[in-house]
């Protein structure tokens, strides 16, 4: 597992993609593990509810896909009004990212 020292490189990178307004690293548990925002009035609250529920719903893709389909989840993307949500399962961590709004 990478310390949060060592997911400061992969935020940077990815708050600085068009849109993204906040970027969260969580673990399998749904516990965020590390989180960058361009919104000043974010919080860690928030990065604790967001990643719980969003890692919730990856499991349940994750059942679907193998119960229908076989293979690995990779990644989800989610339009919704305003913007997108992006999920993408790494080997250890999952990594939410929020564009638009």
């Amino acid at each position: 597992m990478l310390s949060q020292k060592q997911f400061e490189p992969i935020l940077n990178k990815l708050i600085q993609f068009s849109g993204v307004s906040t970027v969260i690293i969580a673990n399998e548990e749904g516990f965020p593990l590390a989180f960058r925002s361009n919104k000043g009035d974010f919080t860690s609250e928030e990065a604790e509810a967001i990643a719980a529920l969003l890692v919730a719903l990856l499991g349940r893709a994750t059942s679907s896909i193998s119960q229908f389909r076989g293979g690995r989840l990779n990644s989800i993307t989610m339009d919704i009004q305003g913007g997108e949500i992006l999920i993408a399962v790494e080997d250890d961590y999952i990594v939410i990212a929020l564009r638009g709004e």
